[in-house]
């Protein structure tokens, strides 16, 4: 039970990330930066079906994750 929650709450919170990550994508058209951008949200929602596949469960949490840390890349530098 315990794990089911956490993991949808890993989800929302990790969507937030990916949803700033977005926001260029939906103003500027398909420039040569918004093309990572693009990569770490498409990566961030492969990751969240591999959330639900129990074999690929590790996989899934390393994949969502990634938006974050590029968020984190991207405001530091």
């Amino acid at each position: 039970m315990f794990f089911k929650v956490y993991r949808m709450i890993h989800i929302i919170w990790t969507a937030i990330f990916a949803f700033f990550i977005s926001i260029p994508i939906w103003e500027g058209g398909f420039e040569r930066v918004v093309y990572a951008d693009a990569f770490f949200v498409a990566l961030w929602i492969i990751g969240v079906v591999f959330l639900f596949i129990k074999k690929l469960m590790k996989l899934g949490f390393a994949l969502t994750i990634l938006p974050l840390l590029f968020a984190i890349f991207q405001f530091i530098f």
